[in-house]
């Protein structure tokens, strides 16, 4: 899913571009307003690549997101986020990208914003580049591989710095030149976010790519390597009047598997969905039946600290516990982004995502 957080760009038009009614307390309010004018995500529509890599500009938003477990030479492990928005403010598009960088203790988050029109955005799509400011995504070829760079520069009060190289993970028991780019989430890319309402998106992901390069970190660059996964969505109305907020998982349940999950809170019905995709290629989509997700609290702050997720049919039984509870951005309205590790029936590690706690 990653409904993300069109946080920050949401509020930027909520407060100066379109007038809009007094929202409730729900901080993520706005993200369930009607959106007539704007395309809706249907049902049955084909995703297209390399064309669907670029922008949808008749959606009211969309994204591009990339977050990755690392490691440095020495075994530390670290966490890296870089994701690429862009909202409609009608009629004008505005472009804003969040990166972070974080090890088990430390936090370091950063922004940039603009339009195609000031000069400071760029896209390509063949090969696909994406370039905000000095932060930049460029391939040779497809989406994939690429290199990836953002960062804090050095002139900064505290400067950090990522340079990733990104490729798909090689599988032997499928030639890579037959294996799927990408794995199709929901409908054949239709992800549905709400039981009985027309609310969804068009949504793809890559969970197996490889990363190699390096991090100036504490005052010193540093060799990292690690997995990462890319998300990729649009739509123009995300949540419906009932939700709250979501809670979102990559995890990497072994070399060859990936699991996605996805929890919509409602006043109502929350509402659930997953996929576990498989490296040569395969997947299987989850319905709320079939997942039981419960949280971990306790009286640290707002966000949970870990989390229980049961998947009986597939002897999933798993306990999702947070890393480091200071990967909070804010950017606007502050969400959660931050690798988690879990035990239980599988060990490893992978991402959270949470919204709509505060």
């Amino acid at each position: 899913m990653k409904l993300p957080l069109l946080l920050s760009l949401s509020l930027f038009y909520l407060a100066g571009c379109e007038q809009q009614p007094k929202p409730d307390n729900n901080p993520l309010a706005h993200l369930a307003a009607t959106a007539d004018r704007y395309q809706q995500a249907t049902a049955g529509k084909p995703i297209k690549f390399p064309e669907d890599h670029s922008p949808h500009k008749n959606y009211r938003h969309e994204w591009w997101y990339l977050t990755a477990n690392l490691k440095t030479e020495s075994g530390q492990p670290m966490a890296a986020q870089w994701t690429l928005f862009r909202t409609s403010v009608s009629p004008r598009h505005w472009y804003f990208a969040h990166a972070t960088l974080a090890d088990k203790e430390r936090h370091l988050s950063a922004f940039r914003h603009g339009r195609q029109e000031f000069g400071n955005v760029t896209f390509t799509t063949k090969p696909f580049s994406a370039q905000i400011d000095d932060w930049l995504w460029q391939s040779a070829t497809d989406l994939l591989p690429a290199r990836l760079q953002f960062g804090e520069p050095f002139n900064a009060s505290e400067p950090w710095q990522a340079e990733l190289s990104l490729a798909r993970e090689h599988s032997k028991p499928l030639p890579a030149s037959l294996k799927p780019q990408f794995f199709l989430q929901g409908e054949q890319g239709f992800s549905r976010k709400h039981a009985s309402l027309n609310i969804a998106s068009h949504y793809y992901s890559q969970p197996f790519i490889d990363v190699a390069g390096r991090v100036f970190w504490q005052g010193k660059w540093q060799g990292v390597s690690g997995k990462a996964w890319f998300d990729r969505e649009w739509g123009s109305q995300m949540l419906a009047a009932d939700q709250r907020g979501w809670d979102w998982f990559s995890l990497r349940l072994d070399q060859n598997t990936a699991l996605m999950v996805y929890r919509i809170r409602s006043n109502i019905n929350d509402y659930v969905y997953g996929n576990l995709m498989y490296r040569n290629g395969s997947s299987q989509a989850l319905v709320s039946e079939q997942i039981l997700l419960n949280s971990i609290t306790d009286q640290g702050g707002a966000y949970p600290n870990g989390f229980r997720l049961i998947i009986d049919h597939e002897r999933v039984d798993i306990e999702i516990k947070v890393v480091n509870r200071k990967q909070i951005n804010r950017f606007g309205i502050e969400y959660f982004e931050g690798m988690a590790t879990f035990t239980g029936s599988h060990q490893g590690e992978g991402f959270v995502e949470m919204t709509g706690y505060q």
